[in-house]
């Protein structure tokens, strides 16, 4: 049945109508639900490599640890996608293919090629312990973008083992061998002599083959995948709906900023130390949120420290990553992580500045001064939504115990991180014993770690007393003790011994973290949270103790079966309990706790 237009008085009065105007032509923009789709295909890829890495790696460090992370760019080096592995990490591959891209020319990029680096100052990372490969995707003959994967490796040569991730280094030539992007595989085929070269330079080199190996494996597998999602969408499709996916996420994210109120607000926060001069290190950041021209943010840190003799300082990709995840944490965790941050995020960090160091300064230790400048962020956002941030929490305790082996004869090295409190935040406690903000290492499993190296842990568990006390009780800290069976040395890769965690909204502080050599016994003694390497002798004990963290809201409007259960569980004792919350409150929580 055919539709009749209704007669207009230009036909019934026999006139012609006049010619209808062309319309403008639609442009074939991707739709939400296209670029939803092809955002978590995206993703999907960057977590399979990420899995592929983790189960093909031999180091302990990404099999166990997880010390790794898997990432997509674009042919002009912009990131894509990036798996949930490690937020730093996003720094550690943020300029690698934008670098790639300086020393060799397109015409020079080859199916097969992969390109290795680790250097913080040319584009390779943001330490030398992040050994990043990347590797171009070509699809019928054209470049149509790049995966890269990292994976830390335990130890790249300096002045002492596992160097290039402790602040124990004055200049990064002590932190171990320099790698800037070079081809580490032309057109499929490992160059041996360049592999060589870098091995004669590290110590335990007889693993990293296998890890590197892993790594170019991880490529290929991402390259597949990438080919494909170009076979299904075609080539030109592809590419529009990558630029789609970039335009989406940046206005989503300033649509988001748009919803914060407009104005300035500063906060300070401070390390223990660099672990050469004594005293803190002082960080400040001043956060303007603006809403024209469009929605955008500024994070200035003028009035932090000058860059540090310690490895305390943070080039800037380390700098930015933390950024970008402070912001997701807060306005939205479900934005996607990509290039889309670099547009709408202002950052000014003085040259010369423990945040934007010149060459030659050390970086090793840069983890430790991200997560501090993770709760420096997340205090200044408080100012502005505090419903959206959690309180102060432990930060980084990371170990390295390292010597001779004599039941396995061969070194060791032994890298391991201490979950501690995370902060009580808006409708929830902290968790209780976790890596947090720009970590996100899961725990050494102690069945791994004592079949492995000369060690025995004889005492891992959770801090009662370590949360700070609020309406949401701040995350507990953890308590590991090793033995050690065999002479070793080990290096301190701390903070917050000196400075306790901050709560929020009237809550109370965490409790301190600690190192200590022989606990309960008479020669005791309080070792500093960076440093080293300290000698131990085979059957002392190191005890390494994470902070806690800081409590949110006023502890008087604690839910008493919350305090009970804390009470029940050993999590808090009477005593504290009855120090940090009102007496009837106190009461009810401990009858409640005897039935429970």
């Amino acid at each position: 049945m055919h539709s009749r237009r209704p007669a207009t008085k230009a036909r019934k009065a026999g006139r012609t109508s006049p010619v209808p105007r062309p319309r403008p032509a639609r442009r074939n923009l991707p739709d939400a639900v296209a670029l939803e789709v092809f955002s978590n295909a995206l993703l999907s890829v960057a977590e399979e490599m990420g899995a592929a890495l983790i189960r093909t790696a031999y180091s302990t460090n990404i099999k166990e640890r997880q010390d790794a992370s898997t990432a997509i760019f674009d042919a002009r080096g912009r990131l894509i996608a990036q798996a949930e592995h490690i937020p730093m990490h996003l720094g550690a591959m943020l300029s690698i293919i934008t670098n790639v891209l300086k020393r060799y020319p397109l015409g020079d990029l080859r199916p097969g090629d992969a390109f290795l680096a680790n250097d913080a100052y040319h584009g390779g990372g943001t330490h030398l312990a992040d050994v990043t490969v990347a590797s171009p995707v070509f699809h019928e003959q054209q470049l149509v973008g790049f995966v890269a994967n990292m994976g830390h490796w335990p130890d790249v040569g300096g002045i002492k083992p596992g160097a290039a991730m402790t602040e124990g280094c004055t200049e990064i030539y002590q932190e171990g061998i320099r790698i800037p992007p070079i081809k580490i595989c032309k057109e499929g085929v490992l160059q041996e002599d360049l592999l060589s070269f870098i091995l004669l330079n590290m110590r335990f080199a007889e693993d990293r083959p296998a890890d590197l190996r892993a790594q170019v494996a991880t490529n290929r597998l991402g390259i597949h995948r990438l080919q494909e999602l170009c076979a299904r969408y075609g080539k030109k499709r592809f590419l529009s709906l990558v630029e789609g996916v970039l335009d989406f996420n940046e206005r989503s994210i300033r649509s988001r900023i748009l919803e914060l109120p407009e104005g300035s607000c500063s906060f300070e926060d401070q390390l223990d130390d660099d672990a050469h001069s004594p005293g803190p290190v002082p960080l400040k950041v001043t956060l303007s949120i603006r809403h024209r021209p469009k929605p955008h943010m500024v994070f200035d840190f003028t009035g932090s420290s000058p860059q540090r003799i310690g490895a305390v300082n943070v080039v800037y990709e380390a700098l930015f990553a933390t950024v970008a995840y402070a912001l997701k944490a807060t306005i939205d965790p479900e934005l996607w992580s990509n290039a889309a941050f670099e547009r709408v995020v202002q950052i000014v960090a003085p040259k010369g500045s423990v945040l934007n160091p010149r060459p030659p300064a050390a970086v090793g230790g840069r983890g430790t001064t991200c997560q501090r400048l993770a709760d420096l962020l997340l205090g200044a956002m408080a100012q502005v939504a505090p419903e959206r941030v959690c309180a102060c929490g432990h930060g980084t305790t990371s170990i390295n115990i390292h010597g001779y082996d004599p039941n396995r004869r061969r070194p060791f090295i032994c890298i391991d991180g201490i979950g501690g409190g995370m902060g009580g935040r808006e409708g929830h406690d902290g968790m209780d014993a976790v890596q947090i903000h720009t970590n996100n290492i899961p725990n050494l499993p102690v069945e791994i770690l004592e079949s492995e190296y000369p060690l025995r842990v004889e005492r891992f568990e959770l801090v009662p007393d370590s949360g700070g006390a609020g309406r949401f009780r701040g995350g507990l800290g953890t308590r590991k003790d090793f033995r050690m069976l065999a002479d070793i040395g080990y290096i301190a890769h701390a903070d917050r011994h000196e400075f306790a965690p901050w709560p929020l909204l009237k809550g109370k502080e965490g409790r301190m973290g600690l190192h200590l050599r022989n606990p309960g016994r008479p020669d005791e003694k309080r070792l500093p949270s960076k440093g080293g390497p300290f000698d131990f002798k085979a059957g002392e004990v190191l005890r390494c103790q994470s902070a806690g963290a800081g409590g949110y809201g006023d502890p008087a409007q604690r839910d008493p079966q919350s305090l009970a259960i804390d009470l029940a569980d050993g999590k808090i004792t009477e005593k504290a309990a009855r120090e940090s919350y009102p007496r009837d409150l106190v009461e009810e929580a401990l009858r409640r706790a005897k039935i429970l």
